[in-house]
């Protein structure tokens, strides 16, 4: 055998490390959902409080609509203001069809998608045919949620102009109590969102949405069907988010119109997006659990009215530090940042120096924020060098 024969194969430079990667993530998010399903029965065996399945399904509700949002104004460049306007959408199927005979919580879901995906293709239909700019395409959905908002409001046979209170929802009985319920399918949907972010991402169809915000007329001179990548992303971002609206209807029992079409909702996914990075799936996951975690334990101790404060400054603090978002700067440290994280929270929550789990993973979050302000380039000299090994013969 000669000594050719005996060298082991020659890699494709990346395509290895990529591959082992892609596993090690597949395996961490298969670990993750894992664990998070067995929430609700750890629940029941070692009477752990509701809160923290109220709290897992806020956190889910709103990585589902940020996604979502993400999906088409993060990827198309297409800045949306109007999300609520699909939100919206599901919330109001939910409160006038709950309690009618044989629709069940997946019904609602489903009609809740299918409405707001019919908004989302008018709305793109109108706006991507006429080829009207960005900028009327934001002002246009900002002001779709502010018309739905009044139309509901005047309209009996819709709103009725006053609060609508939601009737009761059949589920299954294997899905355990109502707060099981409302857990499992908020996790459910947010998987769902974010494995549509993944594939859009890194299929053609993706390619294509990128191309368009980085420049749209080169887009379409090199091919790609500008319309119909648009106005697909945006019912699919529409879906999405009048899935989780139907399912937030249950969770809040009532409705009306001013939170229901209010900014809120639609400031609030894109300031999620913007903090956590709007150029990968991951981006808008990081910005949702960051900033409602934030949100919620400064209202738990009676301080919410400094939550706008610190989030505009967590906002201001992103923009100037991180390009990109956190999720960016993550990636120039990404051992360093895991670590830290979850040190951080793995030592607070077993001595039970701050309170709970939610208060130990914010400080683990704003520790892990403070870690990435170090330039990377810091970092990488303090790491220690590997020892060169001397080939002998």
């Amino acid at each position: 055998m000669t000594r050719l024969q005996e060298a082991p194969p020659i890699a494709t430079p990346g395509l290895a490390p990529r591959k082992s990667w892609h596993w090690r993530g597949l395996t961490a998010g298969v670990i993750l959902v894992a664990g998070l399903l067995s929430i609700p029965t750890l629940h029941d065996l070692f009477g752990i409080g509701a809160y923290y399945l109220i709290f897992g399904y806020t956190v889910f509700f709103w990585i589902t609509q940020a996604t979502s949002w993400n999906i088409f104004s993060g990827y198309s460049g297409y800045l949306s203001f109007g999300h609520a306007a699909f939100y919206g959408t599901g919330m109001y199927v939910t409160a006038n069809l709950a309690g009618t005979e044989g629709l069940s919580i997946f019904a609602l879901i489903g009609v809740g998608a299918l409405l707001a995906g019919l908004l989302g293709l008018g709305l793109g239909y109108i706006i991507f045919r006429r080829g009207l700019a960005h900028e009327v395409f934001a002002l246009f959905t900002f002001a779709l949620a502010i018309a739905l908002g009044v139309l509901v409001r005047n309209v009996d046979a819709i709103g009725g102009g006053g609060v609508l209170i939601v009737g009761d929802v059949g589920y299954p009985d294997w899905m355990g109590s109502f707060n099981d319920m409302l857990y499992y399918l908020g996790l459910a949907l947010a998987i769902v969102a974010v494995i549509t972010a993944i594939a859009v991402q890194r299929s053609r169809f993706g390619k294509g949405l990128f191309a368009i915000r980085d420049d749209e007329r080169v887009a379409e001179t090199i091919g790609v069907p500008t319309f119909r990548y648009k106005l697909t992303a945006l019912v699919i971002a529409a879906a999405i988010a009048g899935a989780s609206g139907a399912l937030n209807a249950v969770m809040v029992a009532y409705i009306e119109p001013e939170t229901t079409y209010g900014i809120e909702v639609s400031v609030f996914v894109v300031l999620m997006a913007l903090v956590g990075g709007r150029r990968h799936w991951l981006g808008p996951i990081i910005g949702a659990v960051l900033m409602y975690t934030l949100s919620d334990r400064l209202t738990g101790i009676g301080v919410s009215e400094l939550s706008q404060i610190l989030t505009g400054a967590v906002l201001i603090l992103v923009v100037v530090r991180f390009d990109g978002g956190i999720y960016e700067q993550w990636k120039k440290v990404p051992v360093l940042s895991a670590v830290t994280l979850v040190a951080v929270v793995t030592i607070l929550s077993v001595t039970g120096a701050v309170g709970g789990f939610v208060d130990a993973l914010l400080i683990g979050m704003l520790v892990t924020l403070a870690v990435l302000l170090v330039p990377a380039t810091i970092w990488r000299r303090l790491r220690p060098r590997r020892k060169e090994v001397a080939h002998v013969g």
